[in-house]
């Protein structure tokens, strides 16, 4: 009987040491992660994806597309557009990159730090109303890796009238948004 206790004092005793040792070992890793020490990248709380990381500017290019349309009948064209997405996502993005429109062959879009939004628009007749339907790809000069897949899903919006502003702007919110989320995730 007594070295049954003896046993149990000193499993009780060598549990309650390595109960505190990992404790111990615990707090001093949420530290060394805290203070961005040990993992700085985690400190940072930067996107996984080198495509989103040091982004000064967003540089956005528009299209405008007519199937089977007349150019008269075109209540949409790409200083509109661009306008409106350049709009939309700098309100997204108070604190982040700077947003600008970019002409055709602006120098500034080879720049790294730029990333380039390309939105598209294509107009066409549906059943006697005209169907809008936008899409926006993302391309960035250098070796960052290539821009994530599906990150931003085609909106399409029926046209029975002329363009309502309001309209375009609530499917370019849906657009862009998942793009501001990524680039808010970043300093």
């Amino acid at each position: 009987m007594m070295d049954f206790m003896k046993m149990k004092n000193f499993s009780d005793g060598f549990l309650s040491y390595r109960m505190c040792a990992l404790r111990n070992m615990a707090a001093g890793i949420a530290i060394f992660v805290a203070n961005g020490i040990y993992f700085p990248s985690y400190g940072e709380a930067m996107s996984p994806l080198p495509f989103f990381q040091r982004i000064e500017r967003v540089g956005v290019l528009c299209a405008v597309d007519v199937i089977d349309g007349k150019a008269s009948s075109v209540d949409l064209d790409e200083d509109v557009l661009c306008g409106r997405a350049v709009a939309v996502l700098s309100r997204k993005l108070l604190s982040g990159p700077t947003v600008i429109g970019f002409a055709s062959n602006d120098a500034r879009i080879a720049d790294p730090g730029t990333l380039l939004l390309l939105v598209h628009a294509t107009l066409r007749p549906d059943d006697g109303k005209r169907l809008l339907s936008l899409a926006a790809t993302l391309q960035r000069s250098g070796s960052v890796g290539s821009a994530p897949f599906f990150m931003m899903p085609p909106q399409a919006l029926a046209l029975s009238g002329k363009l309502d502003e309001s309209l375009l702007e609530s499917t370019l919110r849906r657009l862009l948004t998942p793009l501001a989320k990524a680039l808010r995730a970043n300093p």
